[in-house]
């Protein structure tokens, strides 16, 4: 009997043990947290600067679903970032912009079979006259069975720093607003849905800008590349990473799904919106770290990295930033997980030398 009541003893242990070493195993396994994936088209007759091509999305997701990441709803990760919850390591969001017309076609029937969720920034004004190219409120209420979160993309996609001479700052904000309001009103009239959730046009914004749409109440995403945690998701502009035919590289894929931010205390730079030759000077304060900080800009390359104290470090090109959106992105080994970066993004928006704006291309 003795020797029964110790093997039961030994059982009940051993089951606290296992169930305490899964608990440390899972607690291990999560973060605060994630990546935001951000497309346009996934087409191939379509401009490549906002394409993929079905063959490379569906790529994609196969690397999330054979590589043991979780893909969540937006809502969900917000929820979790706002109120300090942890998250699964390489938990990643999907999300469209526009709504065109070749989600609900090519994007949605891959995205069902692998059970993911995704959200859709909507710019209304397309939807509502039917525009060829765009869904229809029918296509999008049917995503929104299939689990899709649908969210606002302003009324007619403007530039919304691109304020005309003869138009006062107040005047223009009001035309924002009404801009951004208008869509989430159409939004929720249509299909019920109202997140609040605003992802900027063309992810151009600046300081004003951003504290404009926070204080309507709205949260902003940009495509400025990153991860995303809550000090960056209250900023007003949440990195997401913008794939297109230029980004179609797997292995860049892997690298961005499975990122993490920069240990950030502290970023300084002198301003979001340039009217001359400029090399923004970027100052990063960051916490303690192991490895070795490099930064790359846009269409130059490696960017030098002036190293004024231990965690004060400072960014800046040799050459004056070119014409139009551009990035200083910086990156740093995760220590002890070879092949993972921590990943950081200052987006530049440059004019043209006589002052006007450049032309989309």
């Amino acid at each position: 009997m003795v020797k029964r009541a110790f093997a039961a003893l030994l059982c009940l242990v051993n089951g606290l043990l296992i169930t305490v070493n899964v608990w440390a195993e899972n607690a291990a396994n999560r973060v605060n947290h994630a990546v935001i994936l951000q497309y346009h088209h996934i087409a191939t007759d379509t401009p490549a600067s906002t394409s993929l091509s079905p063959k490379v999305f569906a790529q994609h997701l196969d690397i999330l679903k054979q590589e043991g990441y979780t893909v969540w709803p937006l809502p969900k990760l917000v929820r979790a970032l706002q109120s300090d919850q942890l998250i699964p390591d390489r938990t990643v969001v999907i999300t469209f912009d526009d709504a065109y017309d070749d989600i609900v076609l090519q994007a949605a029937p891959m995205l069902k079979k692998h059970g993911f969720p995704f959200t859709v920034f909507v710019s209304t004004d397309f939807v509502d006259r039917r525009q060829p190219g765009y869904m229809t409120w029918d296509q999008l209420r049917s995503l929104k069975k299939q689990g899709a979160t649908l969210a606002n993309h302003t009324r007619s996609h403007l530039h919304l720093l691109r304020r005309p001479e003869d138009v006062g700052q107040k005047q223009w904000l009001q035309t924002v607003r009404e801009e951004i309001d208008g869509a989430e009103q159409r939004i929720e009239d249509e299909t019920g849905e109202h997140w609040r959730y605003f992802a900027y046009p063309y992810g151009e914004a600046d300081e004003a800008l951003i504290k404009a749409v926070t204080a309507w109440g709205y949260l902003g995403f940009g495509q400025q590349s990153g991860a995303v945690n809550k000090s960056l998701l209250r900023s007003g502009m949440a990195p997401r990473f913008p794939f297109n035919q230029s980004y179609k590289d797997l292995a860049d894929f892997r690298i961005k799904a499975s990122s993490m931010p920069l240990p950030l205390l502290k970023e300084s730079f002198p301003g979001w919106v340039f009217e001359d030759a400029v090399k923004p000077e970027l100052k990063l304060t960051l916490a303690p770290h192991r490895g070795k900080l490099s930064c790359y800009a846009s269409g130059q390359g490696s960017v030098p990295i002036q190293s004024l104290s231990d965690n004060l470090f400072m960014v800046q090109v040799d050459k004056p930033i070119p014409v139009g959106r551009s990035r200083y992105n910086c990156t740093l080994p995760v220590a002890g997980q070879p092949g993972r970066y921590h990943w950081h993004s200052r987006m530049w928006i440059r004019k043209r030398d006589d002052g006007s704006w450049y032309p989309e291309p």
